[in-house]
């Protein structure tokens, strides 16, 4: 398996993985309460292994806004860094355009 197929993979199980989570977070766990008890108490309220299978509704949606806001931010940055880290263009007075004219009228032998 190539390299790129390796990295398809991942992305593949990484976005299915976090499908069936919020899948989990926000339908089931809402259409069946029940559920939620049975979590705390299959885990123990409050352990980590709960508060994991059993998110907030309230975390599930601030947490892609939030990455979503990082991301924007992050690319922002990236873009003023790399504006102010490039030199500045050649100003185009200082090309001659006549020896490009001269080349372009020139018939090809």
């Amino acid at each position: 398996m190539g390299k790129e197929k390796a990295i398809g993979a991942l992305i593949f199980i990484g976005a299915l993985l976090v499908l069936l989570y919020y899948t989990w977070g926000l339908i089931i766990l809402e259409l069946l309460p029940d559920l939620r008890v049975w979590v705390d108490t299959a885990f123990g309220a409050g352990s980590l292994l709960a508060s994991i299978f059993n998110p907030t509704p309230l975390l599930l949606v601030i947490l892609p806004i939030w990455l979503g806001v990082v991301l924007i931010m992050v690319i922002a940055m990236w873009i003023g860094w790399t504006m102010l880290t490039t030199p500045a263009p050649e100003p185009l007075e200082d090309f001659d355009f006549d020896e490009e004219k001269v080349a372009e009228e020139k018939p090809e032998e």
